[in-house]
This record gives C-alpha cells, structure tokens and sequence, in this order.
C-alpha cells in the first residue's frame, strides 16, 4: 500500500504527463530558457530586423570599375555632341532625373527609390548644401549619381564666361568636397546654354544633360497629371525631368511611385544617366528641349 505522500507525487506526475500530451501542448515562452536578467534584456532589446542590402552601393573596387567606365563613355559622347537629350533607344532605358536638391523632400524621395530598387541622377544646386547637405552625402552613400546643376541655378546665358566658368565650378568643388569625384555631366538651369556654355564645358570635360520628358512637375498639376505625363511620353532612351527641389514638391513624392510601377509595367529599364552613355549614347542629331523647365 502506498504513503499518501508517495500517493500524491504519483498524481502530480501523472497530471503533468496528461497536461504535456494535450494537443498543442502548454504555451511556453520561447525565451523562458534565458536566465531572469537575459530574459529582460532579450524582451527590452530585441534582435534587429535583417537590412536590406543597399539597392545601389557596390564595393569600392566595382564603383571604380563602374566609374571608369562611365568616363569613357562620357568622353566618347563628347567626340562627336556637347549634349545628351536621349538615347538612341535602341534599348529599353528610361532615365529618371531630380533637379534643384537637395531639400527637405530629397529624402522622401530617396527612401522610395531604394525601397523600389531604382537608380536615378541627381542635379545638385551648390548653395542648396548649406542647408541639406546630408541629402547628397545620402545620395552618394547608397550609389545614386550625383551631377552639377550650377551654385545658383543661374541663367547662365545671362552670364560672362568667368561667370558661367564659376556658377559651374563652384557646385563642382562643394560636391568633391562631400566625396563626389569631380563631375562630369551638367544639367544647365531652365536648359538654357549658348556658345559660351559650350566652351566652357569643353574645357572642364563636361558633358550637358538635358531631358525629353517633363512633366512640369514644378508647376505643381496635380499628381495624376505627373503621372499620365510621363507614362504617356517616356519611350526607349527617354530622360525624365523631375525635381526634388525647387519649391513645393509632394505631388513628386506622391506621383514617383506610381510612375516607376507604371515604367516597369512597360517593360522599361530604369537607369542612371552615366549608364546610358554607357548602353545606349546619344544620337547625333537630337532635339532640344523647350526652354524654361530645369
């Protein structure tokens, strides 16, 4: 005959086994193994979530390889026109490009072209450093490309040579300064350029970036006209003008991804400037883009 006591162990036992058999079994905290001080911390500071690697940045060596490439190609462009408007369109490339930053909205554009995995250029306005420097070093960190689009946006048909030689110039060496090599492509403010233009760029090996698309996204239409404006418009070899900075820009924020879905339905590939000189140059008759936009 069993001891009570010996009875009662012999049922708690048994009651264990049956609770442990029941379907799904006891609900067990899955960090209850941590002693009472790790538990806290792990609840307190959970693991990070994974990162998503960068969409753009590469290894130094590659972006060496990449920006040797891309020099060749802007220089072989240069043999034969001063200027890009489009590519041949012998391939599916779309360029989308970003005017007047960095600003307060370069950001949310930033994190929806990294989010969608898209490359883009970027043309930076020199005194605009001042206050949204960490716009460019950004643009710079994850890979993006990052070009002149003078110190002032200035007219600079309106300019002398020294003048035009300057506004160039000094948004070249505030953004060799943030890490960028010297540029090689400018996108002249409102497209307006003339012979001095022309010769200056010459003489620092700059290649000027204009566009075929635009979709008066500084006008501020709404976001569906941005949209349907550039979907309707964008061929093989388009650039696209967009703006990041310049003014009000949240239809631009709010229209981007749409176009980009819109672009990729289309079967587009979506690309920087530098990788079409590379693909797809130019053509050496081009037009022109009407003056006043940029």
């Amino acid at each position: 005959m069993l001891l009570p006591a010996t009875l009662l162990v012999l049922l708690a036992a048994l009651a264990a086994v049956a609770i442990a058999a029941w379907p799904g079994g006891p609900r067990v905290n899955p960090r209850s193994h941590l002693r009472p001080a790790a538990r806290v911390a792990a609840e307190t500071h959970p693991p990070p979530a994974a990162r998503s690697p960068r969409p753009h940045a590469g290894s130094a060596g590659s972006a060496a390889a990449l920006a040797s490439r891309q020099n060749r190609a802007i220089n072989a462009v240069l043999r034969y026109t001063s200027y890009i408007a489009r590519g041949t369109g012998r391939r599916p490339d779309v360029a989308l490009t970003f005017d007047d930053g960095p600003s307060p909205y370069t950001p949310s554009i930033l994190r929806i072209l990294i989010r969608m995995h898209v490359p883009a250029t970027f043309f930076v306005v020199g005194q605009q450093l001042n206050d949204f420097a960490s716009g460019v070093r950004s643009e710079l960190r994850h890979g993006f490309d990052v070009s002149d689009h003078t110190e002032n946006h200035a007219w600079l048909i309106r300019l002398s040579p020294s003048g035009q030689y300057g506004q160039i110039d000094d948004a070249a060496k505030r953004l060799q300064n943030l890490g960028d090599p010297f540029p090689r492509l400018l996108r002249p403010p409102y497209g307006a350029f003339n012979s001095t233009t022309v010769k200056t760029l010459a003489r620092v090996k700059m290649l000027m970036v204009l566009w075929s698309v635009d979709p008066g996204d500084w006008r501020r239409p709404g976001v569906g006209a941005i949209e349907s404006n550039v979907l309707k418009n964008a061929r093989s070899g388009s650039i696209v003008l967009l703006h990041d900075g310049g003014g009000y820009r949240d239809q631009t924020v709010k229209a981007l991804p749409a176009i980009i879905d819109g672009l990729r339905r289309r079967h587009y590939r979506l690309v920087t400037v530098p990788q079409m000189l590379i693909d797809d140059p130019p053509p050496r008759h081009q037009g022109l883009p009407h003056l006043g936009a940029g």
